[in-house]
């Protein structure tokens, strides 16, 4: 298949006001964890406070005021009066304190829609994309990293922000064009900071264009392995068929200054993810080397990892029939049925990996077991089934994950990365544990935050940036 030539070109969105929406709604959880990942959309009752005179269907509340929003049998309550609506307007600066957030209560500006479905109430917010922007890039990225990367975070921000409304509303988010979750970007989790202010404002209205028309897929991770990768041996296209379908933008790259690469085959990844620990990391000039997720490992015993992977092909396999993909699938033995409460893959006998990406990712992983050989395919799903948590191992041992820096990590929700490579041990024939070596954390496709830091800090400007991420020529037209 033949990669047409791809080209960025920076823009200003006021130049095309008809052709680009100035505004955006936002699906909001009621809590998010640090992470950025939601535990829900559903609020039972909805509190808040306002912060500005609020306007509430027709009623204005001055600053201070607290009101309190539930379901009721004929639509919804507002401070325990019937309001004979399913749904409600409110105008202001509100204080939401029945959400959660890492940095404590959030507060939300402009428009928030309150909207009665069966199972409680949904938020939405709705604001104009420039302040969208604002309250994402400091979720996106931590504030004390360089001015530039978090300029270059905000044109991405904003791109993915212009994408997301041209598709249009979602019925998975309730009719708004995104949430406020990794599941499209983090969204007021983080408090704003001066230098994000100035970042957004120095970078007002700019978005990434290909070949004349907006980016599509805009997408970022927190830290590479040293590669990054093709978007295809990541994700799925839209029937669902795996690889996905190329996006010329979208290439995998070397993240360092140097390294001798003649043959990347297992032999090579075997030596990759096991070295460049402590300062041996900086004899390659790597881009993410700051970061403590640039290398880990992590050791599970068998009887961990079997109960892990029993619960992980189930719920997979769970999500493979919504979605109506086969990335779960089962060889021989037992299937992975979500019907049966008792399944298990029985004591775990072998690990293998079947498909690598150019970028070093496992694309497809095969589980032998006592019950079943079972095949999984696609990053996310790999490192959902081996999860490092020990509220799933059934034993009540941490999972330590050991982290390049000398830093460990208890209990994570999910393995780092897709980028890995592992040691069995075994004793008398039987597997005793397993050690994962992986370097990265995240997808791995599009920009790395901490290699677009780290370019910063050599100098490099947000623009020049983007380009070492993106396939192409970059130009700034207005």
């Amino acid at each position: 298949m033949k990669v047409l030539t791809s080209f960025f070109l920076i823009v200003s969105v006021f130049l095309f006001a008809t052709t680009f929406p100035a505004r955006i709604s936002v699906l909001l959880s009621n809590e998010l964890d640090n992470a950025g990942t939601t535990k829900g959309y559903v609020f039972n009752e909805v509190k808040i406070e306002c912060l500005s005179e609020t306007s509430i269907e027709a009623q204005s509340f001055e600053k201070g005021s607290v009101v309190i929003i539930k379901p009721g049998a004929n639509g919804l309550l507002m401070n325990d009066t019937q309001i004979n609506s399913d749904s409600i307007t409110i105008k202001g600066m509100i204080k939401v304190l029945s959400a959660k957030r890492s940095y404590g209560t959030p507060v939300y500006e402009d428009t928030i829609l309150v909207k009665m479905i069966d199972k409680g109430i949904i938020l939405i917010n709705e604001l104009d994309i420039e302040n969208y922007v604002k309250y994402v890039v400091p979720s996106e990225v931590p504030g004390w990293f360089e001015k530039e990367a978090i300029k270059a975070q905000a044109v991405l921000a904003r791109s993915r922000a212009i994408a997301d409304v041209l598709k249009g509303p979602k019925d998975n988010f309730y009719g708004a064009h995104c949430d406020d979750s990794t599941k499209s970007q983090v969204f007021n989790n983080k408090e704003i900071s001066e230098i994000v202010e100035k970042a957004v404002e120095e970078t007002q209205g700019q978005i990434m264009f290909v070949n004349g028309y907006p980016v599509e897929t805009v997408v970022y991770f927190s830290t590479s392995c040293g590669f990054t990768s093709n978007n295809e041996e990541v994700w799925s296209d839209e029937q669902g068929n795996f690889p996905g379908a190329v996006i010329p933008y979208l290439r995998s790259k070397p993240q360092f200054g140097k390294l001798l690469v003649e043959n990347k085959n297992e032999e090579f990844w075997n030596k990759f993810f096991r070295a460049f620990w402590g300062i041996e990391k900086e004899l390659c000039d790597f881009y993410d080397r700051e970061s403590p997720w640039f290398r880990w490992k992590v050791t599970m015993t068998r009887e961990e990892l079997e109960n892990v992977i029993s619960k992980g092909l189930i719920a997979r396999e769970k999500a493979d029939q919504l979605l109506g993909v086969d990335a779960i699938r089962t060889l021989q033995g037992i299937p992975v049925d979500i019907n049966n409460a008792n399944f298990s893959i029985g004591e775990l006998k072998d690990l293998k990996i079947v498909r690598r990406g150019e970028g070093g990712i496992v694309m497809t992983l095969r589980i032998v077991s006592e019950n079943g050989i079972y095949e999984i395919d696609k990053e996310y799903n790999i490192r959902f089934i081996i999860r490092p948590t020990k509220s799933l191992t059934g034993f009540n041992r941490d999972i330590i994950i050991e982290r390049h820096d000398g830093s460990t990590y208890s209990n994570y929700s999910i393995l780092p990365s897709g980028y890995f490579v592992f040691d069995i041990d075994r004793e008398n024939g039987k597997i005793k544990q397993v050690t994962f070596y992986g370097g990265g954390n995240g997808h791995g496709v599009g920009m790395s935050q901490y290699g677009a830091n780290y370019l910063a800090k050599i100098g490099k400007n947000y623009q020049q940036i983007l380009k070492t991420f993106y396939e192409g020529k970059i130009e700034n037209i207005f």
